[in-house]
């Protein structure tokens, strides 16, 4: 019996792996809620989405080398090509997420002043005070915000296309990722 094509080991770890950050870090920030402006522990649990990010942002470029790098194992029964298309669209959406949310999050913490500080220790890469705009700031965290919020709805089609794959189609587009 042959085993059915799956992506390489490599793409499944960083699959997997990016998941649990994202997941994370959509967990950190929505627990920062539960914290006193202020306090210590919110300060934890933001400092640590922001860290969260910064990993999503180091693991993308690999991960996106390496889907160059391997073949795309076929879904077997093929698609449709309206459905390819839909998929390749998802999959550049989530990828450009994954370069564009870190990169805003680094963007507002240099434009307002409060540069980035580094895991671990009490050192920080400053921000230059030149780049301080606390406006501009404030635009950069609304369209971070809006953002994470937005795609919310494009990892929950994510999701639900993994399922559909899975349970209703049934054909190996989830099982290629196993």
């Amino acid at each position: 019996m042959t085993r059915a094509p799956k992506y390489s080991a490599t793409l499944r770890m960083l699959h997997w792996v990016m998941f649990l950050l994202v997941a994370l870090a959509y967990a950190t920030i929505n627990l920062r809620q539960a914290f006193e402006r202020g306090s210590n522990a919110r300060l934890l649990v933001v400092e640590t989405h922001f860290l969260l990010g910064m990993l999503v942002l180091l693991l993308v470029v690999p991960r996106l080398v390496a889907r160059w790098r391997s073949p795309q194992p076929p879904i077997e029964p093929p698609l449709p090509a309206v459905l390819r298309i839909g998929a390749h669209l998802g999959h550049a959406l989530l990828y450009a997420f994954l370069v564009a949310q870190p990169l805003l999050g680094m963007a507002c913490r240099l434009v307002s002043g409060r540069g980035i500080g580094l895991p671990f220790t009490s050192a920080a890469i400053p921000s230059p005070a030149a780049w301080v705009d606390k406006a501009l700031a404030g635009s950069l965290e609304a369209a971070h915000a809006w953002l994470g919020t937005a795609f919310y709805w494009v990892i929950g089609l994510h999701v639900a296309a993994a399922l559909w794959h899975a349970f209703v189609r049934r054909d190996n587009g989830l099982r290629r990722m196993a």
